[in-house]
């Protein structure tokens, strides 16, 4: 599909308000989006699909956060098709797909296509590794959450995070490249919260 059918960086960051989670900010959107050109140019993407719907897959993630939509996947591709309804449709339903298909717990739609697996997996990526590990954090200090728990334990920590979710992530992923950037980012995650654990026993 031709490049005149992206959205511009510039015209996606005018989409994106006031931030309400700084884990979920124009930021991250431009990360998932350089981590999908170097997935998406590895496993032979349609890469104007992959760019806008990257652009564009948190777009309704405010209004999550806030309670004025149930789900941020299934709004955004809603809104992408608004936003996009001069583009030709197969290209409209290409970037909709991906967007209703690469939320986390989103178990109503799986991604079917390349490009809808490849930002699934750029989006995890995300949320791993140094990154994940800073994401973690800042939202646990959004929510209020103490810095340190055993993972077992009822408060909800960034420990519990890695321990329930950010672990399991590498063996989640659909493409080849992803999970081999998921390797080296899942062990830097281990090594961090077990050297953690030291410090915060006194062992270290």
């Amino acid at each position: 599909m031709a490049r005149r059918h992206c959205l511009s960086i510039d015209e996606a960051r005018a989409l994106y308000g006031e931030v309400v989670d700084s884990t979920h900010d124009f930021d991250h959107v431009m990360r998932v989006y350089r981590l999908a050109e170097r997935i998406g140019q590895a496993e032979g993407a349609d890469m104007p699909v992959l760019r806008t719907a990257c652009l564009l897959h948190d777009i309704a993630r405010a209004d999550q956060e806030t309670g004025r939509v149930p789900d941020h996947a299934a709004e955004g591709a809603c809104r992408a098709r608004d936003l996009l309804s001069a583009r030709p449709p197969q290209f409209v339903d290409a970037v909709a797909h991906a967007i209703a298909a690469h939320r986390f717990r989103g178990d109503d739609v799986q991604p079917r296509t390349l490009e809808a697996r490849i930002l699934y997996d750029a989006d995890k990526l995300d949320a791993i590794g140094a990154v994940g590990i800073a994401r973690a954090f800042c939202y646990g200090a959004h929510q209020g959450q103490p810095l340190w728990g055993p993972p077992d334990a009822d408060a909800h920590t960034p420990v519990k995070e890695f321990a329930v979710k950010l672990s399991k992530i590498k063996d989640m992923l659909f493409t080849e490249t992803a999970r081999a950037m998921a390797e080296e980012r899942h062990h830097f995650m281990v090594q961090f919260f077990q050297r953690m654990a030291a410090e915060v026993s006194g062992q270290a």
